[in-house]
C-alpha cells in the first residue's frame, strides 16, 4: 500500500514523524510525499537518479540481516536509499557521495526523519574500506558519465566516458576486496561484471529495472 499521507509539501512535525513512522512499519510511501522533504531542485532529478521508496524497501531488506548490518551506498545523492533503509530496518546506513551539496540535503533531511543510523560522507566510494562493511548497494553509479551535459545533474563534478570506464574499472577491483558474505544489491546494474567470487542469489523486476542480489563466497 502506497502512502497514507497526502501529497503535500512536509512542514510539520506531525506530517513527517508520520511519514518516518510509515517507514518504520516498512510501508512505502508515495515517491511524491517522500521528496517533499527535499528543496524543489532536488525532486527534480527523482526519475532518473534517485531509488523509488518501493525499490529501497526491497533492497534493504535483502541487505540487512540484522540491526548490526552496516550497508554503503555508492553514489547516494540526497540520501533516499540510506533513509528508507535506516528507518525500516534500524541497521547502519552510510551514503558516500561526491558532491557536497548533496550530502548537506541528505543529513537536513536524516534530521528531520530522526533517521539517525543514516550517516553521510563527500568522497569517493574507493575510499571507503569495503571490508568495514556487510552490504553495498549501488543504483548504476557511473552512468551519469555517459550522458550529455544536459542530462547531466550538474557540472561540479568531472564526467566523460573515460571516466565511467574507470569508476566501473575501479568498483570491480573495489568490490574483489569485500570479506566473504558481503551482500551487494544492485538496480540497473552498475556498468561492469561482478568478480568471479560473487553469486546471484535473487532477481526481481521493480519499477522498470532489474534489483539484483549478490552475494560473495
Amino acid at each position: 500500500m502506497e502512502s497514507r499521507i497526502a501529497s503535500v509539501e512536509l512542514r510539520d512535525a506531525a506530517q513527517l514523524s508520520a511519514l518516518a513512522n510509515q517507514l518504520r512499519g516498512r510501508e512505502a510511501a508515495a515517491d511524491d510525499v517522500f521528496e517533499s522533504i527535499y528543496p524543489a531542485a532536488f525532486r527534480e532529478s527523482s526519475q532518473c537518479f534517485w531509488t523509488p521508496v518501493s525499490v529501497a524497501l526491497r533492497a534493504a531488506e535483502w541487505l540487512v540481516r540484522g540491526p548490526e548490518t552496516r550497508v554503503l551506498d555508492v553514489g547516494s545523492g540526497v540520501g533516499k536509499m540510506c533513509i528508507v533503509g535506516a528507518l525500516s530496518t534500524g541497521a547502519t546506513f552510510v551514503g558516500v557521495e561526491r558532491r557536497p551539496h548533496f550530502v548537506a540535503a541528505a543529513i537536513r533531511a536524516a534530521e528531520r526523519l530522526e533517521a539517525r543510523s543514516a550517516r553521510f560522507v563527500v568522497g569517493a566510494f574507493e575510499d571507503q574500506d569495503v571490508t568495514a562493511y556487510d552490504g553495498v548497494y549501488l543504483f548504476n553509479p557511473f552512468e551519469e558519465n555517459l550522458w550529455g551535459p544536459s542530462d547531466w545533474l550538474d557540472d561540479t563534478v568531472d564526467l566523460s566516458e573515460a571516466r565511467f570506464r574507470d569508476d566501473v574499472d575501479r568498483a570491480i577491483a573495489w568490490l574483489s576486496r569485500a570479506r566473504p558474505k558481503t551482500r551487494v544489491v544492485t538496480y540497473h546494474g552498475f556498468g561492469g561484471t561482478f568478480p568471479p567470487d560473487y553469486r546471484l542469489e535473487e532477481r526481481e523486476w521493480c519499477r522498470g529495472g532489474f534489483l539484483d542480489a549478490w552475494v560473495k563466497t
